[in-house]
């Protein structure tokens, strides 16, 4: 089936491939949702691919008016006006002729400028212009009727409210349905797109965040759980730390494509353990990402150094890349499909979020918040990724719990470090809670963080310390 790329970035994944030809589709939502951007960003795309677009409108918006504010636009060529971007007024054939002569009108323009697209916006002005539903439902039937004889891929634009989607007549014509809105999620004012329809080609459902920015629109789609089991190998190689007791431990290392959890109170050791695992793994050649939504790059270059360890020959030649994303500005619907993509694009070996308490302060559904991560791990696991997630534990001294929320069932290895009291000083411990298929210490060891970096002690002697 032929397909009409969208251009749109991220959505002709979503469609398979693109939106098909001679369909016919509702781009529906409220004012302000980015409905006209939505499409005029398609049409401004296509136009670079050789294709002309009728762009109707019913509110008597001037040309002049509509490129003022297209020119913002990184999309926008006026280069494209009057020839693969023709703009009519089919407002004033509805005030001065009446709806009757709508058919007449857009049969004589596609006749005439011959479009590969037709766009009406507003579509839902029509409607209301129309004495009754029956009169409005026989002028659907009509133009689908003629719109199936011309070709065209069309785009029909209207405030709709969501419940309206599955009553009114337009609907049951159209091939496709996209559906725009807005909502606010604890700090964000988000825009959220849902293909509800789409005849002839296979979409992912559900909401995908996008963005109107400069460049114009950007969706990024919904990261959900898979619904299957989730199949990957293993690897049988281990990847440790570099630190001597701790591997001991470990015996060896991690099994390969696993998720490790390290969780502790603050100022216990977790991000700069999980550093020095990207670095073992530099120094063995394998490419390493360290995603810190907590500690700025400068700060955790000049954190490794007082312990001992050199970044920036591995900065240098891209074996390790240290991503900092303020947590004020941490949109885990976008970020997450951009950790993939990162993970993906620089054929990365072992990967570090810290944390992803982080994440949870960004998300107002828990449930959601845990639906992302389960789905960034099936992720990892499947690109055979080894990757550490910290996340904070808030009591600094409970030997219990390792998060809330039950975030530590996705995890393969979980590493938990805490404080204990110990002839009137606070020493730190670490013990392996669990290591999927490797027979690790279970002992509960002291550990000590030095200019010469971490160093694993003995086993606790809990007969001389108050736990």
């Amino acid at each position: 089936m032929e397909k009409l790329k969208t251009g749109i970035k991220n959505l002709d994944g979503i469609l398979s491939g693109g939106i098909p030809v001679y369909s016919l589709n509702i781009v529906s939502g409220s004012p302000g949702s980015g409905k006209t951007i939505f499409v005029q960003n398609i049409i401004f795309n296509s136009a670079r691919n050789g294709l002309k677009s009728l762009y109707l409108t019913t509110i008597s918006e001037s040309q002049f008016k509509m490129v003022r504010h297209l020119q913002e636009f990184e999309f926008f060529s006026d280069d494209f006006l009057g020839d693969r971007f023709i703009y009519g007024d089919l407002g004033a054939v509805l005030r001065k002729q009446g709806t009757e002569k709508v058919l007449e009108y857009l049969t004589e323009m596609i006749k005439r400028h011959q479009p590969n697209i037709l766009v009406i916006d507003s579509f839902k002005a029509i409607r209301d212009i129309f004495p009754d539903e029956k009169t409005f439902k026989a002028f659907v039937f009509d133009l689908a009727a003629a719109l199936s004889i011309w070709e065209v891929t069309v785009f029909l634009v209207g405030e709709y409210e969501e419940k309206e989607l599955t009553l009114l007549s337009e609907f049951a014509i159209a091939d496709g349905i996209f559906h725009l809105y807005g909502q606010e999620e604890k700090r964000f004012q988000k825009r959220y797109l849902r293909i509800l329809k789409m005849r002839g080609t296979n979409f992912e459902q559900g909401e995908h965040l996008f963005q109107i920015n400069p460049a114009g629109i950007e969706v990024y789609p919904r990261i959900k759980p898979k619904g299957e089991e989730l199949q990957y190998k293993v690897k049988p190689g281990k990847k440790g730390f570099g630190i001597t007791g701790l591997d001991e431990m470990l015996n060896g290392g991690f099994r390969e494509g696993t998720i490790t959890l390290i969780s502790g109170g603050t100022g216990t050791g977790k991000t700069a353990l999980a550093l020095k695992f990207l670095l073992d793994g530099a120094e063995k050649c394998e490419n390493g990402l360290f995603l810190s939504f907590e500690e700025p790059v400068s700060q955790l270059i000049d954190n490794a150094r007082q312990l001992g360890w050199e970044t920036d020959k591995y900065l240098a030649d891209g074996r390790l890349d240290i991503k900092f994303i303020s947590p004020i500005e941490l949109d885990v619907d976008k970020h997450a499909f951009e950790i993939l993509d990162m993970v993906s694009s620089k054929k990365i070996d072992r990967l570090v979020i810290d944390s992803i308490s982080s994440f949870e302060s960004s998300v107002s559904d828990i449930q959601k918040y845990k639906d992302y991560l389960w789905a960034i791990a099936q992720q990892i696991k499947r690109r055979h990724i080894t990757a550490i997630f910290t996340a904070l534990n808030e009591d600094l001294f409970s030997p219990a719990s390792v998060t809330k929320n039950q975030i530590s069932l996705l995890a393969d290895n979980i590493i938990i470090l805490r404080y204990v009291e110990k002839n009137s000083s606070i020493k730190k411990v670490l013990g392996i809670l669990k290591a999927r298929g490797t027979n690790h210490d279970r002992d509960i060891r002291e550990y000590e963080i030095t200019p010469g970096g971490i160093n694993v002690l003995g086993k606790l002697d809990k007969a001389n310390m108050f736990i």
